[in-house]
């Protein structure tokens, strides 16, 4: 079995709600299929819906306490080649407070996305009907998160917004799970010009396998294959990896229901370009990429 870094699910939140775990359950991810793997790295960030934004702060320290529970509980289970960290996807837990914006971090977050797919006190998102960059109290965020070493991602953002961290950021940023627009022309996916600025300033990007965000139709392999191809080919083989979105969406691509079938792409990037590069796809490049950080 090969290794793997996977840079965004849902699966935290997901277990959350339907008062299920972590370690075993019918979702896309559970832990007990991740330790199958060589290695594996898996970064659970916490969504909110819609319910639980009223209160985001609290119901995301929630989330948190959920999932230090789940690997108090299950830590003699989980084996030793697994290994995860927290994010927020949405700033909407930071309440408009950069105060807040360092309990996070105090409690482990290491990465946050800045939007969701709705405004926020932070920015727009990509499908917000916005097209207005980054507030204020965003711009302030991106000084605060540069400063504490968590990792800006970018995924969901609006293009203004995009732009903004870009100018803003002295760190390299990530989107975590987005595509190609030049291969699939949905409004989550990044324009060559976003990817060459992520490439002059070092930063990283995870595929994406939600079929709508591949080919707006069942998003097969050779799909895949060519946002990878289309991405690495301008930000660089280094700085790409995976951010599958398991638990996230609503459909996965025709053969690959959950991470089990997750081999079928690693074995098709063998095939097209070699071990080497599908190792780095796969684990090294994110390794890489957030280092020290998680």
């Amino acid at each position: 079995m090969f290794k793997i870094f996977d840079c965004h699910c849902d699966t935290l939140t997901k277990a959350m709600t339907e008062n299920t775990n972590l370690y075993i359950n019918s979702l896309h991810i559970d832990i007990k299929r991740l330790c199958a793997f060589e290695k594996a790295v898996q970064n659970f960030a916490i969504w909110l819906d819609e319910p639980f934004l009223e209160n985001a702060f609290e119901n995301t320290l929630k989330a948190i306490d959920f999932y230090n529970e789940q690997m108090e509980k299950y830590n003699t289970e989980i084996s030793g080649n697994f290994s995860s960290f927290l994010s927020v996807e949405g700033g909407e837990a930071t309440e408009g407070s950069i105060e807040k914006l360092c309990i996070l971090h105090e409690k482990g977050i290491r990465l946050m996305t800045l939007t969701w797919n709705h405004k926020n006190e932070i920015g727009c998102g990509a499908l917000s009907g916005f097209d207005e960059g980054l507030s204020a109290f965003g711009k302030s965020v991106v000084s605060k998160m540069n400063a504490l070493g968590m990792l800006i991602d970018v995924s969901h953002l609006n293009k203004k917004g995009f732009y903004d961290v870009a100018k803003l950021s002295d760190k390299p940023f990530i989107a975590t799970h987005s595509n190609s627009l030049a291969i699939c022309a949905h409004p989550r996916n990044l324009d060559d010009e976003q990817l060459k600025i992520m490439r002059d300033m070092g930063c990283a990007v995870g595929i994406n396998i939600y079929p709508p965000f591949v080919d707006g139709k069942n998003g097969s392999l050779d799909n895949i294959i060519r946002h990878i191809d289309h991405i690495a080919d301008i930000i660089g083989e280094k700085n790409i990896g995976l951010g599958c979105d398991f638990d996230g969406i609503a459909v996965c691509p025709e053969g690959i229901e959950d991470i089990s079938g997750i081999h079928k792409l690693y074995e098709r990037i063998e095939s097209e370009w070699g071990k080497a590069f599908a190792e780095d796809v796969f684990y090294y490049n994110m390794r890489e990429f957030f280092g020290n950080r998680v």
